[in-house]
């Protein structure tokens, strides 16, 4: 797992690299920074705690080149921007990823996430009737836990923070 990981990110560099320079644009050590966090986590992030995550580990990086370079990544399809009902964006990394769906509890906000073949090519047909190509998709789905205590308790714990 750990070595698919570091492949998949050592790929998404290579593809952020080359495309920087076919923009013009620096290749800075903070904006490989930012991918490799992304590309680390196990979790969805949002801007600001790639920004802490980044901050605590040194790096001498401002919010403005966090966001300018998740909006380059997302450009490029190295990550996707996701609404988890937490009132601000979400990134997820996209390379190596199965297309797949993200099911959030609109009171406590667990996520669970899902793959669905049927779901997949349900997706690909209607893109294929509307005259497009099916690349990526990321898809979310709002209901209730169904373990009521457990969610109670992780609602009580989001609010406390």
């Amino acid at each position: 797992m750990q070595h698919e990981r570091n492949e998949q990110t050592a790929q998404a560099e290579t593809l952020f690299r080359s495309f920087m320079k076919t923009e013009g644009l620096r290749c800075t050590s903070e904006r490989i920074d930012v991918l490799q966090e992304i590309y680390g986590a196990d979790s969805h992030l949002d801007a600001d705690e790639i920004y802490n995550r980044l901050r605590k580990k040194g790096t001498g990086i401002s919010r403005a080149t966090v966001y300018h370079t998740l909006d380059l990544l997302f450009r490029l399809n190295l990550v996707t921007r996701i609404d988890l009902g937490h009132h601000h964006t979400h990134y997820e990394k996209t390379l190596g990823v199965a297309n797949h769906l993200h099911i959030v509890c609109q009171k406590c906000g667990k996520v669970s996430e899902a793959t669905s073949n049927q779901l997949a090519g349900m997706v690909e047909a209607l893109c294929s009737e509307n005259g497009f190509t099916l690349g990526s998709f990321s898809l979310q789905v709002f209901g209730e836990c169904r373990d009521k205590e457990a969610c109670a308790e992780r609602a009580r714990q989001n609010e406390a923070e």
